[in-house]
């Protein structure tokens, strides 16, 4: 992954974030459109290139457009779907196996079934064939990392049901990670 993919993955996660917030304006193209310099700003201020700052910015529009599209974004998003204790960006540290472990929760809420979602968007790209491969492979390298973010959550929320996901707007897919052997 580059450092300019890392950095239009923290900007979809910002601009996520402050969708979801109590009291945001709803995000229509024209609220994405009067976003777009705002997101050339930080962009750079993240360290994008100026030439890749346009593409970049795409990216982001492109990403949130298709959660807000997408059935399932909608639901990790609280849009049309009951859900609660939903936060964003939530920051958790806790000692595990005598280590202490912060790190940053993109999405997490609680679904109309009780259970405690943790969600990690990714905003890869995949092109050509292979998609399944594709997402098997991003499945296991982030593993151990949601691995941790149940164990801090379970911390943080002890006796929940929790399941997590890693979900890639720009491809519409949904992976849940097994959490069966996180002790």
């Amino acid at each position: 992954m580059t450092q300019t993919s890392r950095h239009i993955g923290t900007l979809v996660h910002r601009e996520l974030d402050r969708m979801t917030r109590s009291g945001a304006t709803p995000i229509s193209p024209q609220t994405l459109d009067a976003a777009r310099a705002r997101m050339l700003a930080e962009l750079a201020e993240l360290g994008v290139p100026p030439d890749r700052c346009e593409a970049a910015a795409d990216r982001v529009t492109a990403s949130i457009q298709q959660t807000l599209a997408d059935e399932r974004g909608r639901w990790i998003l609280g849009i049309d779907h009951r859900i609660s204790e939903a936060e964003s960006e939530l920051a958790l540290s806790g000692v595990i196996d005598g280590q202490v472990i912060e790190r940053i929760i993109d999405r997490t809420f609680v679904d109309d079934h009780g259970i405690r979602w943790i969600v990690d968007f990714k905003t890869s790209t995949h092109e050509g064939g292979g998609l399944d491969e594709f997402l098997a492979e991003e499945l296991q390298r982030y593993r151990p990392q949601m691995l941790h973010y149940a164990r801090l959550m379970e911390l943080f929320k002890p006796g929940e049901t929790i399941k997590a996901a890693l979900y890639f707007p720009l491809l519409r897919q949904w992976r849940e990670v097994g959490l069966e052997s996180r002790f």
